[in-house]
Formats: structure tokens, C-alpha cells, sequence
């Protein structure tokens, strides 16, 4: 869930004229065989130094390259040939993904490792083109493995910048941000300045995804000023369409259109094919959610059409779950359902649990408006899964950047430590051998370092203080979240068994949440889940624990309470959220809550299914009329 309260982004992005195809770097070169300037032309273009940006000046630079090349110099025939497979357009997948392979085969019988990683990467692309994203990370990572053996830095770090890109979109932020930093480190140390500065629109992208929009705009504003300077329509084309998809993960809907529509007209200026039609595809995405299906149709139309002709087949889930919002959008909902089916099948090939979740949210109210409540249920429930885990998935790629973050200045740390003694060691000998006089200042020295290392370690601390704060704790709420709920609960079953005494759990949602959220925003919603926490925590007592599972779902344990108290306690807590004053927030929001009840029972073999039968009794609340207790059967 995104927490947007009372904050906006804007991002300047004036419309530019497109870059003019820059054909004087590439008039310097030669049309004879020449095996330097074969090298250095290669090594500009790679570099950035000669920007290449279109499909016509790909051609150019290799029939350039391919009159440059010596003739019978097999292993620049090969290079050639990996520098198509990383810049040219190869057709179909098939085609790309043939060409790769036979690119492969030669250099390892060459033994050039070099190609072997770019030819890896290039079959990597063309598997993933294919919507086969999962199937690429072997391939990525056997090219990973020979990049760190191979002296290449650059290798090296596109190696690392390609499997950080897989891993963002499988979900994993965390490790795509580990990768895209490391990368950003490699660059760095080789002085390969604009290739770091290239890659900042993929570490905006994962910080997205993560949900971490402040992050995500600082790295894609320095992305678009890099490439408007450089000249560089690929990589701008790339940081407009992420500011776009940043904007509608806001709501800000005419803003994203506003920069997609550029992005469009940069894409469509250098004759990138699979950029115009990505452009055509978000702009599609934010036009629905707005309601106007005419011209998200259209968008949709001319998307297909622009993929087919590149032979892209990764976006087709997307497609048809554009397809049924614009047909549920004008109420033919049971076509809308068939498109909804062929959407879930294609993520059942290439799975993406943020886009699933909004197929499920968008099928149920096509159920819904056709009377299939119980499928609309279902759907309901798949959705409220999925954005539990959307939201524990969150937090646990925030800890584990925390945990990379803090093992990276743990081992700085050391490094520093392993350094400074190596200085004082030196400096001790120095001292010894010069005079007594120099003494002083060795042990001031060791002072100070003593003060800047204990300094370090005390930040440090604080850090893995946060760490097992956010691993304990709901980070909206402030009540305990997930991981610590599954801990308390199955503590408490094995007390309640040691003692012979009972154990009561209630389950209870916000009911009509997603109404909550849609006709006032998620910054309202997220206050409306902070004041009912808080009411309910007050009527609980110091041995109760109230937990926050996902959503608007949470979880009551009630230790040595009885079945008549637990529905006690249960109707207290719904007659105090229902008289919640929300005024502030909104005039006439009101809010409610269904509850389930469920003792722990001899025969139960933990916790889990005390709070299915829970669950089991709020559905029936649900169904009941909502704004009740229901206990399980």
C-alpha cells in the first residue's frame, strides 16, 4: 500500500526537440580495413562517447564497423557480431534468440570470454522477450560467473546492472538494488563515469517497485538530466516512461500522462519501436484508470500492434487485462471476464503479483455485477492475499536493503580498521626508529581512530536497532505485523495447552475498505487504519496482543479468555471503531468492522487452524450483512 500523505511529485521534464542523429562522430572513421579503428569506434559507442540511438544509426555504425573489420580476423567477425546482438534489431525472438546461441557456440570455441558473457546476456534478452522472464536468471548468472573471473570492469558491471534489472521485475528489490549499487561501484572505480550515470534509471526503477517514490524521483531526475545532456533518446525514453508509471503508482494520473506523451514523441522521433509502443501501453494503464476507455482503446490497439511487429510476446497479461478494465469500464462484463481468464493464464507463465492483485480486484466486481458473488468472493480473497503479501514482501526488501546496507559499512568498516592499524604499525616503527619525540602523536592518532571506530560501531548499532524494530513491528500502525503475530500465537497455543486453559482469536477487516480508499484517497485510508488500531489496542488488555496481518485485515490473540468473554471483547471492539469520529478526515466517513471468533480446540494442530475457522466465521459476518460478530461453527 502506498503511504501518500498530503505529498505530490512533479517532475520538470519541459517538452525538447528530439536530438538530431549525430553523424560527425562516425565520419571520422575510415571505410578501409583497419583493425584500431575497429577498436576505438566499438569503444566510443560502448563508452557513450558516440550516442546510438535509433535502428538507422545501428545500421550505420555496423556497416561502418563491418568495412573496418580485417578481413579473416575471426575474433572481431565475432565481436561484431556480439556488438549486433547487443544493438541491433535481430527480428523475432526466435530469430534473436538463434542468432545468440551460434554467437555463443563460436566464442567458447574461440575461448573468448568476453563474447561468451555478451552473447549471454543477448540469449538472456531474447528469453525474457519471449515472456520468459524467470527462465533467464541461468543464463544471466553463468554470465555473471565468468564476468567476475574475467578482467573487464565494464562486462562486469552490465553484467551485474542485467541481473539486477531480472531480479526487479521477479519482485526481489532488494537484491536488484544489491546488484545495481555494486554496479555503480565497479563503474566508479574504473572511472567509467557516464556508464554510472547511465544505469541511474534502473536503481529509480527497483526504489519504485519498493515502493520508495522519494528515492525513485531523485534517481530518475538526475537520469533525464544525463540523458537530454548526452543526447541520449534510449535512456531518455526509459526515465520518462518510469516517471510516468511513478505518477499513475500516485493516482496522478494526468501528470503521468503528460510525461508518457513525451516519452512517446522521444521514442517515436528515433524510430524505437519497442518504446512506442511501451509508451502507448502505460499510457493505456493510466487513461483506464481515469475512465476514459475510448482513448485507453485506442492506446491498446496501437500497443498490440507495435509489439507484434518487434515480436514481443512479455506484455501480452497486461494487454488483455487492459482489454477486460475497458470493456468492464462500458458494462460488458462477460467479455471483460474472457480477458480477465487470458490475463490469468499468461501470469500463470510469467508471474507478477502487482499486476495480479489488480486482476483479481478488477474480475471480482465483473463477478460481482454479473451475480456470481460467490467467484466475486473468491476473487476478493485472492486479492487480499496477494496485497498481504505485496505489503510483507515490501518490508521484508526494506529490511534486507537495511541488512545489505549495514553488512556494506560493516565491512568498510573493517576494511578501515584493518588499514588503520596497518598505519599505526608504520607508524610505531617510525617512531621507534626516529625518536622518542614522535610518540605523542602516535598515540593521539590511535585516539582519534579509537573515537571515529566506536563512533562507526554506535551507528551501526542504531542500524540493526531499526532492523528488529521493523521486523517486530507494523511500520503504519505501529501494532505488531506479520512475522510477529505467527511468533506470539504459536507461544501462546503452547501456554494454553501447558496451563489447560482457554485461548480465544478474533479476526476482523474494515469492511467496504476499498471504497474508503477509492472515494477518498490512500492517505485517508491509511489514517482510517491508524485510528482503528489505536481504538481497539485501548480496550485491550496488557496480555492481549493486536496484530496487523495485511490490508485492512488484523488478528486479536486473547490469552485465558473464554468463549462468552472473547464475545464480549469482540462486540467492544466493534461498537467502539463503529463509533469512531472521522469528521476530521472526511464529512460523513464512517467506518465498520465484521469480527470472527474461535477457541483453540484439543484436536488443532497450531495456531493456523484456529484462524481458519476464525476467518471461516468472518466470511459468514461478511455475508451476513457486515458490521457484526460471527463465531465459527
Amino acid at each position: 500500500m502506498l503511504a501518500v500523505i498530503g505529498w505530490c511529485v512533479v517532475v520538470d521534464v519541459p517538452a525538447q526537440p528530439a536530438p538530431s542523429p549525430d553523424r560527425t562522430g562516425l565520419d571520422a572513421f575510415g571505410t578501409t580495413p583497419d583493425a584500431g579503428q575497429f577498436d576505438r569506434l566499438i569503444e566510443q559507442v560502448e563508452r557513450g562517447d558516440l550516442i546510438v540511438s535509433g535502428p538507422q544509426q545501428v545500421r550505420d555504425v555496423v556497416r561502418r564497423l563491418d568495412a573496418l573489420r580485417p578481413k579473416n580476423d575471426a575474433r572481431r567477425e565475432l565481436r561484431l557480431r556480439g556488438f549486433r546482438c547487443d544493438y541491433d534489431d535481430l527480428g523475432q525472438p526466435a530469430a534473436g534468440l538463434a542468432f545468440a546461441r551460434a554467437g555463443l557456440a563460436d566464442a567458447a570455441r574461440l575461448h573468448d570470454v568476453g563474447e561468451q558473457i555478451r552473447f549471454s546476456l543477448c540469449e538472456a534478452n531474447y528469453i525474457d522477450g519471449s515472456g520468459r522472464t524467470a527462465q533467464s536468471a541461468a543464463t544471466v548468472d553463468a554470465a555473471l560467473v565468468l564476468a567476475r573471473k574475467h578482467d573487464d570492469p565494464r562486462l562486469l558491471a552490465q553484467t551485474l546492472v542485467h541481473r539486477g534489472s531480472l531480479y526487479s521485475l521477479l519482485g526481489q528489490q532488494a537484491a536488484a538494488l544489491t546488484d545495481f549499487l555494486e554496479a555503480q561501484k565497479v563503474y566508479t572505480a574504473a572511472g567509467l563515469r557516464k556508464e554510472a550515470e547511465a544505469s541511474l534509471g534502473d536503481i529509480a526503477a527497483a526504489y519504485r517497485r519498493m515502493g520508495d517514490h522519494d528515492k525513485a524521483l531523485e534517481y530518475l531526475r538526475q537520469g533525464i538530466a544525463f540523458a537530454e545532456r548526452e543526447g541520449d533518446a534510449g535512456l531518455l525514453s526509459v526515465a520518462l516512461l518510469q516517471t510516468g508509471y511513478l505518477h499513475e503508482d500516485l493516482r496522478q494520473y494526468e501528470e503521468a500522462l503528460a510525461v508518457l506523451r513525451r516519452a512517446l514523441d522521444v521514442a517515436a522521433a528515433h524510430g524505437l519501436e519497442y518504446d512506442v509502443a511501451a509508451a502507448h501501453l502505460a499510457m493505456a494503464s493510466s487513461l483506464v484508470r481515469k475512465g476514459d476507455f475510448d482513448a485507453a482503446e485506442t492506446a491498446l490497439t496501437t500497443a498490440r500492434a507495435g509489439f507484434e511487429r518487434v515480436g514481443d510476446r512479455s506484455n501480452e497479461a497486461m494487454l488483455q487485462l487492459l482489454d477486460g478494465m475497458v470493456l468492464a469500464g462500458r458494462g460488458d462484463h462477460p467479455q471483460a471476464l474472457e480477458h480477465y481468464d487470458r490475463a490469468a493464464r499468461a501470469f500463470e507463465v510469467d508471474p507478477n503479483l502487482r499486476y495480479q492483485v489488480d486482476l483479481y480486484a478488477s474480475r471480482a466486481l465483473s463477478h460481482e455485477a454479473l451475480g456470481n458473488y460467490r467467484a466475486a468472493m473468491d476473487d476478493l480473497k485472492l486479492e487480499r492475499s496477494g496485497r498481504s503479501r505485496l505489503y510483507e514482501d515490501s518490508r521484508t526488501q526494506q529490511s534486507l536493503l537495511l541488512q545489505y546496507q549495514f553488512d556494506t559499512a560493516r565491512r568498510d568498516l573493517e576494511n578501515a580498521r584493518l588499514q588503520a592499524e596497518r598505519r599505526s604499525q608504520q607508524q610505531r616503527l617510525k617512531v621507534a626508529e626516529r625518536a622518542s619525540r614522535w610518540q605523542w602523536a602516535a598515540l593521539v592518532s590511535i585516539a582519534l581512530l579509537m573515537v571515529i571506530l566506536l563512533a562507526l560501531f554506535m551507528r551501526q548499532l542504531r542500524s540493526m536497532r531499526r532492523i528488529n524494530q521493523l521486523a517486530l513491528t507494523d511500520a503504519l500502525t505501529g501494532v505488531a505485523n506479520r512475522r510477529h503475530v505467527e511468533v506470539a500465537a504459536e507461544q501462546a497455543v503452547a501456554n494454553a495447552r501447558a496451563q489447560q486453559e482457554p485461548l480465544a482469536v478474533l479476526t476482523f477487516d474494515l469492511d467496504w475498505f476499498k471504497r474508503i480508499n477509492d472515494g477518498h484517497g490512500h492517505a485517508c485510508g491509511d489514517q482510517v487504519l491508524i485510528r482503528v488500531a489505536r481504538a481497539c489496542e485501548t480496550l485491550l488488555r496488557q496480555n492481549d496482543l493486536l496484530g496487523r496481518m495485511g490490508g485492512e485485515e488484523f488478528i486479536v490473540l486473547l490469552p485465558k479468555t473464554s468463549t462468552d468473554a472473547a464475545l464480549m471483547v469482540a462486540e467492544r471492539l466493534r461498537d467502539s471503531v463503529h463509533r469512531l469520529d472521522l469528521s476530521d478526515l472526511a464529512e460523513d466517513l464512517n467506518v465498520t468492522i465484521s469480527l470472527g471468533l474461535a477457541m483453540l480446540r484439543p484436536q488443532d494442530d497450531g495456531v493456523h487452524d484456529v484462524i481458519d475457522r476464525a476467518d471461516a466465521a468472518l466470511y459468514r459476518a461478511k455475508e451476513a450483512g457486515r458490521n457484526r460478530v460471527a463465531m465459527e461453527i
